[in-house]
């Protein structure tokens, strides 16, 4: 059955989900991916709405946010936001600045290129005694939310004038739609400065200032500087994965590092649509970072895919009565000969499954909830290990499959005493990178 998948985000990823697109199909021949290059903002609306399988944005929601809107986001690559500048004869990286020089420059503070302050980090330069023309956004950017993040750690004029946001009431400033129209103002205008993001800057040839960090030491907006500032974030699904990126420690790190969020509907009634974006989704994460890393973007390190992937789950993170475990426990419990019961579809187990596991069918009618009914459902029980002190590993799909999460409450229910429930599923097994088994590879040995 041919399915399409849609996302709607901003314009300058684009590119990425293009070539996902094309890789997942051309593996998955009966599933199309298309984006919509938008803003981060319709992305929102339209998962929210429904309307779309999945959004993209700069802008990370709050956990309250996400909650209200029934959302879950999880970040995918890494950029720079960096200031670019028109200055005549000045080249990239060349100019030195610090955080409370940039602040007063956007607040109309600092209105000279040749003030002191610019003049006292910049000696080998000789500065023109010019009006700095500057230009900000005016709608919604994940690009002001990083800079008025950073300024607002580094001034607390700013802090207190301005603040965080991905709009803001600026004081001076030529305002622009986006960052298209800001590159453009800024390589017509001599004298300018703004803002943008590193590959856009890259490819279109303006220029990057350095900008010192918190260690004092003045950087340039690259992928290593990016990558050791990432290096910093303590990810945290139970928050949402909500984090900023900014004056983050380490002598290499870049102050205005920025990620890039996707985000899904929390829950799905359309079992089919779900299982196929979480597996292009789970591709993406796995084996799509070379097309990020082509583009002149940072992917996420695989050490977090597995927190990323468990985050999907739909079923509820605990189970009364049983233990959940990680893909590593179920190593451990399987190898001291506790059975592992593969709770789904007949096909789905022929493909693929954990060594040695035991095929048992949870053939589910039951409404997806932590209060499901059994009684219309049919798991055949006789087929578990008769003593029920014996400990026992139930897993399915995760994401949107219950089938392992009601089989391991039926067990409770039924008297198992060592009831484990491995909510990652197969697919926290495969991001381990452990072995998998197929019908036709345990029936050769």
């Amino acid at each position: 059955m041919a399915l399409e998948l849609n996302g709607v985000g901003r314009r300058i990823p684009a590119p990425i989900f293009a070539d996902w697109a094309s890789h997942y199909s051309s593996q998955n021949p009966g599933t199309t991916i298309k984006y919509q290059a938008v803003n981060a903002v319709e992305g929102i609306k339209q998962v929210e709405a429904g309307t779309a399988d999945f959004g993209e944005t700069d802008i990370p929601l709050t956990k309250d946010e996400l909650e209200k809107k029934g959302l879950a986001q999880f970040p995918y690559m890494l950029s720079a936001i960096t200031p670019v500048i028109n200055l005549p004869g000045v080249f990239d990286g060349k100019l030195k600045l610090n955080g409370k020089t940039l602040a007063g420059i956007f607040m109309g503070n600092i209105s000279k290129w040749n003030d002191p302050a610019i003049a006292a980090t910049n000696p080998g330069i000789t500065l023109p005694n010019e009006k700095i023309m500057v230009a900000h956004r005016t709608a919604d950017g994940g690009g002001t939310y990083t800079l008025s993040s950073y300024l607002s750690k580094v001034s607390t004029e700013w802090k207190t004038k301005m603040g965080v946001g991905a709009t803001l009431n600026w004081p001076v400033g030529v305002p622009v739609e986006n960052l298209y129209v800001m590159a453009d103002y800024i390589k017509k205008t001599p004298y300018s400065i703004g803002y943008s993001e590193i590959s856009y800057v890259r490819k279109n040839k303006l220029v990057y200032v350095q900008l010192q960090n918190s260690t004092g030491a003045f950087v340039s907006p690259h992928m290593a500087s990016v990558e050791e500032a990432g290096n910093n974030v303590h990810w945290n699904a139970a928050n949402g994965f909500c984090e900023t990126i900014t004056d983050e420690p380490g002598a290499g790190s870049w102050p205005m590092t920025s990620a890039s969020f996707i985000l899904i509907r929390k829950t799905s009634g359309d079992i089919q649509r779900r299982h196929e974006l979480l597996a292009f989704l789970g591709w993406g994460l796995r084996l799509g970072d070379m097309d990020i890393t082509n583009l002149d973007f940072l992917p996420m390190k695989r050490t977090i895919l597995p927190q990323i992937r468990n985050s999907w789950n739909d079923t509820p993170l605990s189970l009364e009565g049983a233990t959940v475990v990680s893909a590593s426990q179920v190593k451990e419990l399987q190898a001291n000969d506790t059975p592992v019961i593969d709770a789904r579809i007949t096909a789905e187990f022929n493909e693929a499954h954990i060594p040695k596991a035991l095929h048992i069918f949870y053939n589910e009618k039951s409404a997806k909830s932590a209060n499901f009914n059994p009684q219309p459902d049919n798991f055949d029980l006789s087929k578990l290990p008769a003593n029920k002190n014996a400990g026992v590993i139930f897993y399915c799909n995760a994401g949107a499959c219950w089938k392992g999460y009601k089989a391991a409450t039926v067990a409770v229910k039924a008297g198992y005493k060592k009831v484990y429930w491995f909510r990652g599923g197969l697919p926290e097994w495969k991001e381990k990178g452990y072995p998998v088994e197929s019908s036709q590879t345990a029936a050769a040995k």
